[in-house]
């Protein structure tokens, strides 16, 4: 069968379209944005050490055991891969601070699979550059599906990582396009999550959502490697994928050659660990209190009005998110972190200490918080989810802020020393001075090192100098 062969499948299309770009090949803005985006995602991880959906995991795969194979980020304890790519999925979603892709269909956090990339690149012993490669590739593949869809439907968004994970750790791995493509099928074939895992009081378990797919694509990838085969028609055949959650997408994106316009560098970096509909609204908030002696008292209320775009509609029309009861459920409620990011003028890890937002002063401040959609934003959308925000203070007075590309966002990128701040406010007290210095510089040049390995050692914690808490 040829790569031009009309009657190979779409899966087979695509498993050839992401074996056949040579790493030298990606982009030197590509590599840039994605190494910021590898060394944001491990410093999201080394802030999410001591969450609980983390210590659950460990704890069970404590009980089973396994080849210690690879690095859990921030652990002195080595797991084996399937092990680790789900542990560090975890950790670099758990605090909801890690990447928002911002295209011009559903949104996403394809960064959700960078844990694929560093476990198995470790594993394998991949060099820098086949990373750097393969987390591209793997946001490519990722994105064209959220581009792809009209709605997201009943089906999560971490449905795309079943195609593109087992297509990230297959390029790792060494397998060839027809491994890949029964790695990504039977992996697809498995990996459907419903949007129910984000729907009103939000569970702990959410942080595990991706990492699920991901720990089981990996597993779907390493059966590939043995010849296990699957239905390689998972996308076009009317009980696969094409009926379910691409139905009504335009599959004709999902092979174009790679190439141009990479849709990595349309994913933002987040500034503060919440939703990615809300950082707008964050930045307005902040903005509009600066000079307020005492905000708490002197602001009798906040209006938010957020673009008129199903996403947000259906968020505000969550009546549970008003008043969260979990921190899952406060880091997605709009009422909360206004009302946080007004009271204390950040919002950050402090805001979400627990139990937060069940204090009766905050439930107050909740409650002075309305929220409606304005059509009129519209016009900034797709790839952003602009706000404005109005406080109206007790004096009578009215503040009103417009904000519509926080920073981080592709449209008003973090600089260099942005990111790696960051990184270092993740990283305090879970990593000393001088191995954070190690870990931006390795992943500054990534491309140099001769093994992803170099870098996962230093991301090693407990008596090897992880958590200085």
């Amino acid at each position: 069968m040829t790569g031009t062969d009309v009657r190979a499948t779409l899966v087979q299309q695509i498993a050839r379209n992401v074996l056949g770009v040579a790493a030298t090949a990606i982009p030197s803005e590509v590599v840039e944005h994605t190494k910021s985006l590898i060394l944001d995602s491990i410093g999201c991880a080394l802030a999410a050490t001591e969450e609980a959906a983390f210590a659950r995991a460990l704890r069970v795969f404590a009980q089973l055991g396994g080849n210690p194979e690879c690095t859990v980020i921030g652990s002195s304890r080595r797991v084996n891969l399937p092990q680790a790519v789900l542990l560090n999925g975890i950790l670099i979603r758990a605090l909801d601070l890690n990447d928002a892709y911002m295209g011009p269909g559903q949104m996403g956090h394809p960064s959700d699979n960078i844990a694929v990339a560093l476990c198995v690149g470790e594993r394998f012993r991949a060099p820098g550059l086949s990373v750097i490669a393969g987390v591209s590739l793997g946001y490519e593949i990722y994105c064209r599906v959220q581009d792809s869809i009209p709605a997201r439907g009943i089906w999560d968004h971490t449905t795309a990582s079943a195609l593109a994970a087992p297509l990230i750790a297959g390029r790792l791995m060494g397998l060839n396009a027809e491994q890949m493509a029964h790695a990504a099928a039977l992996s697809a074939t498995h990996g459907n999550t419903l949007a129910v895992v984000r729907a009103g009081q939000l569970a702990n378990s959410k942080a595990s959502a991706n990492a699920m797919v991901a720990s089981q694509a990996v597993l779907c990838s390493l059966f590939a490697a043995e010849g296990m085969t699957a239905p390689l028609e998972v996308i076009e055949n009317r009980r696969g994928l094409s009926a379910s959650m691409l139905a009504g997408a335009n599959l004709d994106l999902l092979t174009q050659p790679i190439g141009d316009n990479y849709r990595i560098l349309k994913s933002a970096i987040k500034a503060y660990p919440c939703v990615a509909t809300a950082q707008t609204m964050i930045a307005g908030v902040l903005q509009a209190r600066a000079g307020i002696a005492d905000p708490a008292r002197e602001v009798q209320r906040v209006e938010v009005a957020m673009a008129d775009i199903p996403i947000v509609g259906s968020q505000m029309a969550d009546e549970q998110r008003r008043y969260p009861e979990s921190r899952e459920s406060a880091d997605h409620s709009f009422c909360y972190l206004a009302a946080a990011a007004l009271a204390d003028g950040e919002i950050s890890e402090a805001q979400f200490a627990p139990g937060r937002w069940l204090e009766p002063e905050m439930r107050k401040a909740m409650a002075r918080v309305s929220l409606r959609t304005d059509a009129s934003l519209n016009r900034y959308t797709p790839g952003s989810y602009p706000a404005v925000v109005r406080l109206i203070l007790q004096s009578g007075e009215s503040r009103e802020v417009e904000v519509i590309f926080p920073k981080g966002h592709p449209n008003n990128r973090m600089s260099p020393a942005e990111v790696e701040a960051k990184f270092r406010a993740c990283a305090r007290g879970r990593l000393p001075s001088a191995r954070q210095d190690k870990v931006i510089g390795k992943a500054r040049e990534l491309e140099k090192l001769a093994s992803v390995a170099e870098l996962m050692n230093d991301l090693a914690g407990g008596e090897t100098g992880g958590s200085q808490r």
